[in-house]
C-alpha cells in the first residue's frame, strides 16, 4: 500500500460530498439517486443498481499527462473530479434467426452504447444520435463508422454486414428492418461471449447538468518526487454558471497537460473556461492568463526562433459543449 505521494484529488463521493450550491431541491434529488447507489473507495465493483466511479471514467490524472521538472524532480498534474454512474446491463442473448432491426439494436448496443448512451441521446462528452439522418445517408454512415473522426475510432474490424445494421437500427431505416440477418460468427466472438454490458459514460450531475459533488472540479498539483510531498495544489478553471449559483472557486473539468520550463513557469491551457495560464512552478502564484479563441483541450508546446521563446497551444474546443475551432494561437514576450 503506498503511503508516499498522498492522493491528489478525492477518492470517494459521499453525502457530506454533495455540491452545496445546488437549490435544496436539486440536492434533495442527488442525495436520493445516491442512496440508491453502491459506493465506497475506488474499484468499487460495478453492479446492476449502479455504481459510482470515482475519481470517473474520464477524472483524476488526465490522458494530456503530467509534466516533470528534472532540475528540480517536482511533478504537475492537473486533474478532474467528476464522479461517473455505471449500471451493468445483462448482455442481449443473440437469436439463431435476426433481421437487420434486431441485429442493428444488438451491435449498437455492443458497440455503440457505452459512449452514445442506451437510446442514442449521447452521453457525457459524446454527441446524440437521434438527428443524424439529417446528415448521412446508410453509405455516407458506414464510410464514417469505417473511418471514425476525433474521439471516436475507426470500426474496420466490424464487417459490411454488421456495420449495415448498425446504421440500418441508428438512421431508423424502417424498410429495411425486417431484412433477414445472417451472421457468421468468429473464433472470438464464439468464445468471447459476455454477459453483461454497461450503460454508457455518465456523469453525475443534475437534470440540468450542474456537477452532483462539490467544487473544485478541476485542479492542478505540484508533488515532489524526492520527498512525496505536494508542493502546492491550485484550482484550476472558472466554472461562470456555478459563480452565478455563489460559488467563489470552481475549477472545471480539463483535458490537456501542462509544460514546465526552465525559467520557472508553469504553462498550461486545458479548462473549459478557454483561457492559457502561467503559475510560477515554485509557488503555484497565478502569474498571467489569456483567452483562447476556444478551449484548448492540448498540451501546450514551447519553441525558440531567433533567440525569441514561443508558447502555443491547439484551440480546438468542442468537449464540454463548448465552441469548436481550429487556432493555433502563439504566444511571446515583447
Amino acid at each position: 500500500m503506498p503511503q508516499k505521494p498522498a492522493p491528489f484529488i478525492r477518492q470517494t463521493f459521499t453525502e457530506k460530498d454533495i455540491n452545496p450550491f445546488l437549490p435544496p431541491a436539486e440536492q434533495q434529488a442527488i442525495r436520493e439517486r445516491l442512496r440508491k447507489l453502491h459506493t465506497g473507495r475506488m474499484f468499487t465493483p460495478q453492479s446492476k443498481e449502479g455504481t459510482i466511479i470515482f475519481p470517473g471514467l474520464d477524472g483524476g490524472g488526465e490522458w494530456g499527462g503530467p509534466a516533470v521538472d528534472p532540475t528540480t524532480g517536482v511533478l504537475y498534474v492537473n486533474a478532474n473530479e467528476m464522479p461517473w454512474i455505471l449500471h451493468m446491463l445483462d448482455a442481449e442473448k443473440t437469436e439463431a434467426a435476426e433481421n437487420y432491426g434486431i441485429a442493428g439494436q444488438r451491435l449498437y448496443r455492443q458497440h455503440c452504447m457505452a459512449c452514445h448512451g442506451t437510446d442514442r441521446q449521447g452521453s457525457g462528452n459524446y454527441p446524440s444520435l437521434l438527428e443524424v439522418s439529417t446528415k448521412y445517408t446508410p453509405q455516407t454512415l458506414v464510410e464514417f463508422v469505417n473511418t471514425g473522426r476525433r474521439m471516436m475510432p475507426g470500426f474496420q474490424h466490424l464487417s459490411t454486414e454488421e456495420k449495415n445494421a448498425i446504421a440500418v437500427y441508428i438512421l431508423n431505416l424502417k424498410e429495411r428492418q425486417e431484412e433477414p440477418y445472417e451472421k457468421q460468427l468468429s473464433p472470438a466472438e464464439k468464445f468471447r461471449k459476455l454477459p453483461y454490458n454497461i450503460s454508457g459514460y455518465n456523469k453525475f450531475v443534475t437534470a440540468t447538468g450542474l456537477p452532483a459533488i462539490a467544487p473544485p472540479w478541476g485542479t492542478l498539483t505540484a508533488i515532489d518526487l524526492n520527498t512525496g510531498e505536494h508542493v502546492w495544489k491550485k484550482v484550476l478553471g472558472e466554472d461562470e454558471r456555478m459563480k452565478a449559483l455563489g460559488a467563489s472557486i470552481t475549477g472545471t473539468e480539463n483535458y490537456g497537460g501542462p509544460v514546465v520550463t526552465q525559467g520557472g513557469l508553469l504553462f498550461i491551457a486545458a479548462t473549459k473556461d478557454g483561457r492559457l495560464r502561467a503559475f510560477h512552478k515554485r509557488t503555484g502564484a497565478l502569474l498571467w492568463e489569456a483567452p483562447l479563441p476556444a478551449p484548448g483541450f492540448a498540451t501546450p508546446a514551447t519553441y525558440e526562433v531567433n533567440g525569441k521563446q514561443y508558447i502555443v497551444i491547439a484551440c480546438g474546443g468542442g468537449k464540454l459543449g463548448t465552441t469548436s475551432a481550429d487556432s493555433y494561437v502563439a504566444f511571446a514576450l515583447p
